[in-house]
């Protein structure tokens, strides 16, 4: 008798990426964590279960032509009828759901379509077009893939709309109380504003917490950039619970280092971001020039001691003053910023003396906010930018290389940096 063939291993090195951060977004909303496999088990079918509900309610708004919070209109005689219970095949087994239903009986479900009761083959794409549905083409044809017809944009639209309770939450939801290390910048996007196109400013927070981890904080979006707006914002990252930040990393926005101060105080170190420095003082140059001067730039910067930087900055301003002034003059004038550096060694001292961080991150968002044009809404440039971080953050789970000697030298340098 031939052996029965098992099912293949599903290896470490195949798992969805985001798949981590599905678990731990779970885990998070539980009052009391799973206490063996079979609970776990039973919370990833509860999860796939309301997925499945929330899609189809969307569907039922489309069908309508209005949503369950808002007025009848007059133009229609149909309306919602309760739901009905449905149980569908998946694979990891039963799972009960609620379809709704309206009253003439019109309603027919693509999702779960009428006498359907194996789901098993579409679960996996409708958790990564949760995951992932990054623009309306992505939904579109993830949708084609899995029924073979294509989607309206306004019925794509309103099926995202299921991920607007979701963005609030993460908006809101409570952060650690210590970060060492936090990065903020800015980005525009063209958005529509009644009649006209706008550029908005998208304020964008990313820190490192005490075991290193990286996380996007939040996103705001406003009408331009200003220090009043990063006080504001600082201020409602101290009401969602942070308490201590060690160094706030950005550019040399004018009033940023008050505004820091402000909200969490003068133990607070402000380092500003030395590419941008380094951005500025090019303008000055002609592009012939570009590389000599930043070779000797580099020469402050990631000197090997203070004492060398100031040696540096002596030769760059007896070199290059009388030609490019303005280009010098940076850097003497926020030369402190560079003294900053070596306060902290080498290890801290890579973390801290660029954005890039958040800069690589800030350049995720444009390609997909490029691809989608001019925003019709900045509740559609939430929700895009929300589905984009929340793909990016999925994969973050490794510490910077080294932590375990970063957190040796902040505890040597600022004792108190995990204390509250």
């Amino acid at each position: 008798m031939a052996k029965k063939e098992k099912p293949p291993v599903r290896r470490i090195e195949d798992r969805d990426p985001r798949a981590k951060e599905i678990a731990r977004a779970l885990l998070q909303s539980c009052p009391k964590p799973p206490e063996s496999a079979e609970e776990a088990y039973a919370l990833v079918r509860d999860a796939f279960s309301g997925i499945i509900e929330d899609l189809l309610k969307a569907e039922m708004n489309e069908h309508l032509g209005y949503e369950k919070s808002s007025p009848i209109p007059k133009q229609t005689s149909n309306r919602r009828n309760g739901s009905l219970k449905k149980t569908v095949l998946t694979k990891d087994g039963q799972i009960e759901i609620e379809v709704p239903r309206d009253r003439d009986g019109s309603f027919e479900p693509k999702l779960v379509p009428k006498r359907t009761k194996d789901v098993s083959s579409i679960q996996s794409k409708v958790i990564a077009m949760y995951a992932r549905g990054m623009s309306d083409r992505d939904i579109s044809n993830t949708i084609a893939d899995i029924y073979g017809f294509e989607l309206s944009p306004e019925t794509i639209s309103n099926m995202t709309e299921a991920v607007k309770p979701r963005l609030q939450e993460w908006k809101d939801r409570s952060l650690k109380a210590i970060y060492p290390f936090v990065f903020i910048d800015a980005l525009y996007v063209d958005v529509k504003v009644e009649r006209s196109s706008q550029k908005m400013a998208v304020y964008v927070a990313i820190a490192r917490d005490e075991d290193g981890i990286k996380d996007v904080l939040g996103f705001w979006i406003r009408e331009t950039e200003c220090a009043k707006e990063w006080l504001s914002i600082f201020d409602e990252l101290k009401q969602r619970g942070v308490r201590k930040i060690t160094v706030i990393c950005a550019d040399g926005l004018k009033g940023i280092d008050q505004a820091v101060e402000t909200v969490f105080g003068p133990g607070v170190k402000f380092q500003r971001c030395i590419v941008h420095m380094v951005r500025n003082s090019l303008q000055y140059l002609p592009r012939k020039h570009y590389k000599e001067f930043c070779s000797d730039l580099k020469a402050i910067y990631a000197a090997v001691s203070l004492e060398a930087a100031e040696m540096a900055k002596d030769t760059l301003k007896s070199k290059w003053e009388k030609c490019y002034p303005g280009a010098v003059r940076i850097w003497v004038d926020n030369f402190k910023y560079v003294e900053q550096l070596f306060e902290f060694p080498a290890d801290i001292r890579k973390i801290i003396y660029t954005t890039n961080v958040i800069e690589s991150v800030n350049n995720a968002l444009r390609k997909v906010t490029r691809f989608k044009g001019c925003l019709p809404s900045v509740t559609a440039l939430e929700k895009l930018l929300y589905l984009r971080i929340r793909e990016l953050t999925a994969s973050w789970t490794d510490r910077v290389p080294g932590w375990a000697g970063v957190r040796a030298a902040l505890n040597i340098i600022c004792p108190d940096w995990n204390q509250y």
